[in-house]
């Protein structure tokens, strides 16, 4: 389709020429009047309109400027005649792009007319292309809106999915700085996340940075899973925790963060220490067991190898139980069995000595540290305590044993048991020493 011209002027002549020198090129629409020119713009795109300077215009605004307020997009050529020269500059100031002098040559017009639709074409394109990047900023613009609102409700999602955690969440940078804390960490440390921000991993580990350095080259083989180890508590104790900790990666593989998942397992420790005292602990009399009793008897006897410290063995039983218990019944021979347990606690250093229900109605304490002067005080106070009880003729008959490195466990238990039974031969109610002479005497025999 040609490209269309609008003429506008009152000179039949320069019409004629205007149809002979462009009429094959272009499609030409002629008006000599003012408003009739501008209804047509207001109907119809013009990308070049020629205004002659000859032009009536009815009021102050000159035909140029009506023009170019008519369609602002067209381009204007303004011919004049060298009579009205004085009127170039005021039609360029009221929008006319290029000027034209009358009488004018075909190389002129044409040459004059293929400019401004260069001009317009290249401004048309121009437009057009600042309409699409108008247009794809404005879509970009949107979809950045659409992505910032998706990204703030996925934070926001997940947020509340990691704080709804009982667990403690953390993250931290490859330098093992804290960069993000959940709710539960809260909870279970007792700091604000606040608090937490940029602070070292490792100042929160029991064992300092140096495990956070063996975590963080631990982490550079494989994810760490399960890892126990305690953490501080703002009051200042620790925490028994469970942390599992793994590599955040870009898709190229570069390391952006890690991820720590801990787990606080003080109640699950609480009850492995309750299920293992239970396993180690005598229910009648609150005392260690036998089995506990054999561990740690060899536990002791190596200690006392090794630091050369002196150990001794108490093991004890009551006088005439069998009779007590035959005349006043269970619950009663139960109840005198519950009171040594009571005063092996009363009579022994808490954490040091190990009290235990030996069997029956015999009882055993280990003394770490203990030589046989203080070992036999303990055993006399044991002894003078239960005869204040008066459990009718019931009373204690004591072996007592201090430990030798030529002794096995089994010797050293023995030997014990022989001296408790010599003190209930000897009448009961009395402790029995294996001392340096007793122990001549069993190597002689």
């Amino acid at each position: 389709m040609a490209d269309r011209i609008l003429w506008l002027d009152e000179d039949s002549v320069t019409q004629e020429l205007a149809e002979k020198y462009l009429k094959a090129s272009y499609s030409l629409h002629f008006f000599s009047d003012l408003s009739d020119a501008r209804d047509y713009l207001y109907l119809q795109d013009c990308p070049l309109v020629v205004c002659s300077s000859g032009i009536p215009c009815n009021g102050e605004t000159s035909p140029v400027r009506r023009i170019a307020e008519a369609s602002p997009e067209s381009s204007i050529l303004y011919l004049y005649t060298e009579a009205e020269e004085n009127t170039v500059l005021d039609a360029v100031r009221d929008g006319a792009d290029h000027v034209l002098v009358k009488p004018f040559t075909q190389d002129q017009l044409q040459f004059m007319i293929q400019i401004l639709f260069e001009s317009y074409h290249r401004n048309l394109k121009g437009r057009r292309d600042d309409l699409k990047f108008q247009e794809e900023a404005q879509k970009t613009s949107e979809e950045l809106k659409r992505a910032n609102k998706n990204l703030r409700e996925i934070r926001t999602y997940l947020d509340n999915l990691l704080n709804s955690s009982m667990d403690s969440i953390l993250t931290v940078n490859r330098d093992f700085y804290i960069t993000y804390a959940n709710k539960g960490t809260s909870l279970m440390m007792g700091y604000s996340a606040d608090v937490l921000m940029g602070l070292p991993f490792g100042s929160f580990l029991q064992g300092g940075e140096n495990e956070s350095e063996q975590l963080r080259q631990q982490l550079e083989t494989a994810p760490i899973q399960n890892y126990s180890t305690e953490m501080l508590h703002e009051d200042g104790h620790f925490i028994p925790v469970i942390i599992s900790l793994s590599r955040v990666c870009k898709p190229s593989g570069e390391v952006v963060s890690i991820l720590a998942i801990i787990k606080d397992i003080t109640e699950q420790k609480e009850l492995e220490n309750a299920l293992k005292e239970k396993s180690i602990t005598d229910d009648l009399t609150g005392l260690f067991n036998q089995r506990y009793f054999y561990e740690q008897l060899l536990s002791e006897m190596e200690r006392s190898k090794r630091q050369n410290h002196p150990l001794s063995l108490l093991l004890f039983d009551v006088d005439h139980f069998k009779q007590y218990n035959d005349t006043y019944g269970h619950l009663e021979g139960n109840a005198v069995l519950k009171s040594i347990g009571d005063m092996v606690r009363e009579s022994t250093r808490s954490y040091v000595d190990i009290g235990c229900r030996y069997g029956g109605d015999e009882f055993t304490i280990i003394l770490p540290e203990t030589g046989m002067h203080h070992a036999f005080n303990i055993a006399e106070r044991l002894r003078n305590s239960f005869a204040t009880r008066k459990f009718d003729h019931c009373t204690l008959s004591i072996g007592l044993i201090t430990y030798d490195s030529d002794f096995t466990a089994e010797t050293f238990i023995r030997y014990a048991d022989e001296m408790m039974y010599l003190a209930k031969r000897s009448g009961g109610n009395q402790i029995c020493a294996f001392t340096e002479e007793r122990k001549a005497e069993q190597q002689e025999g």
